[in-house]
This record gives structure tokens, C-alpha cells and sequence, in this order.
């Protein structure tokens, strides 16, 4: 993914205008600011399964324990959403469109998503799959799943 990232921000900027070492330097940057976003979503992620795994490893601690651990996750997410951030204020204005479309799509899709879930767990229908709504995994998991959506449509739709 990284790579697509590099090339992209080399393809699709304008920075061919300017000189060769300039060029270097721009897209290098903005590829390492992909793969440090690429690393704080593998850090939410194990930061993520390893408080699952100690919230089920020790179902006696205290509730405050254990919302506390479930929502540790949140930190290096804030972190990614960052970094997000400063990718995306480096893009060229139509891929900051295509990516502000996705993002849009992704989170009102993760609140039907989210709302359908616990309108079907609030009837009885939802059985034992997901009793507590989507949580954090399943939150992320589904955004980023939308989002891929999303970048397919935008990208299709602009091309």
C-alpha cells in the first residue's frame, strides 16, 4: 500500500514542473508520511488485540479496568487520524476530494452499519454474533472496509 502511495504522489502531483531534486524530496516525503500512517494503524491494531486479549484473559477485573483497556486503542487511532491529516493536506485538490468523499461515505456507512446493528440486537434478532454492537475492532475494520469502497467509486467516477 505504501508503495501505491509513493506512486500515486508522484503521478498525480504537479510537481513535475519543478526540478528533478525537488521532485525527489517531495515524494519521498510524502511517502514516509504514508508508511508512518501504514505504522500507527498496525500499532492500533495491536494495541487493539492485545487488550481483547487480556479484557477475555481476565474477566474478574474491575469494569473501570476494563473500559480503561478497551479504549486504550483510541490513542494511537488519534495518532493515525493525525497523520491522516497531514497526508491529505499534501494531495493535489482532486485526490483530496477523492479521499474527503471516501471518508464521508466510510463514516455515514460505519453509522447505518452501526445503527442496523443495534436496532436488530434491541429486537432480539441479533443472537450472540454482536451482542455489544461493533466496538472498536469492528468500528475500524468496517470504516476501512468503506473506505476502500469509497476511493473505488470516487476513483471511477473522476476518471
Amino acid at each position: 500500500m505504501t508503495r501505491l502511495l509513493y506512486i500515486d504522489a508522484v503521478e498525480n502531483s504537479n510537481l513535475h514542473k519543478q526540478d528533478p531534486e525537488q521532485l525527489d524530496s517531495t515524494a519521498v516525503k510524502r511517502a514516509l508520511r504514508s508508511f508512518e500512517l501504514n505504522i500507527w494503524l498496525a500499532v492500533t491494531t495491536a494495541v487493539y488485540g492485545a487488550t481483547l486479549f487480556g479484557i477475555r484473559l481476565h474477566p474478574d477485573w474491575s469494569p473501570w479496568l476494563k473500559i480503561t483497556l478497551a479504549l486504550t486503542p483510541m490513542l494511537p487511532g488519534l495518532f493515525y487520524l493525525r497523520n491522516g491529516l497531514q497526508l491529505l493536506r499534501g494531495m493535489d485538490e482532486l485526490q483530496r476530494r477523492i479521499q474527503l468523499e471516501a471518508w464521508l461515505f466510510a463514516a455515514l456507512g460505519t453509522v447505518v452499519v452501526g445503527t442496523i446493528i443495534n436496532v436488530v440486537n434491541a429486537h432480539g434478532l441479533g443472537g450472540n454474533r454482536l451482542p455489544h454492537g461493533l466496538e472498536v475492532g469492528g468500528t475500524y475494520l468496517t470504516m476501512f472496509m468503506l473506505w476502500c469502497v469509497g476511493v473505488t467509486i470516487a476513483n471511477c467516477r473522476y476518471r
